[in-house]
């Protein structure tokens, strides 16, 4: 059977958060990978795995699904040098991409005469919405 604890917050003995804030608001899933060479996933929650489809476009499968595919996800990534001529992001392929178990994202870049998909040495994103 399950049980229920029932508190206003919770401490590591430093940091004192609010149970609402854990519950509703922390991401439910998040991940850091370096996107160049052999891609590799840098530090991540909630992602048992990626897969890398093509230069600049990655499944991500979570450990513990989401209820449904309605939850958001966004994301940002960075190039290896100082860039400010072009817009980054990390986002769903097409409306499709995301689901209850994965999503499949790419890094875009935007730039005055160009864009396109490209792998990159940091890029990151968050997921909120309900767990399963």
């Amino acid at each position: 059977s399950m049980s229920t604890l029932s508190v206003s917050n919770i401490t590591d003995g430093t940091t004192t958060v609010g149970t609402s804030y854990v519950v509703n608001g922390a991401a439910k899933a998040w991940c850091c990978w370096n996107g160049t060479g052999t891609a590799e996933i840098r530090d991540s929650l909630n992602v048992s795995g990626f897969v890398d489809n093509n230069q600049g476009d990655y499944t991500f499968s979570y450990t513990s699904d989401f209820g449904s595919d309605d939850y958001q996800i966004g994301g940002q990534f960075a190039y290896s040098s100082v860039i400010t001529t072009y817009a980054y992001n990390v986002q769903p392929r097409e409306n499709s991409a995301v689901t209850a178990s994965s999503a499949r994202l790419i890094t875009v870049y935007v730039g005055s005469s160009t864009s396109g998909l490209a792998d990159y040495p940091y890029a990151a994103f968050n997921a909120h919405g309900d767990l399963a």
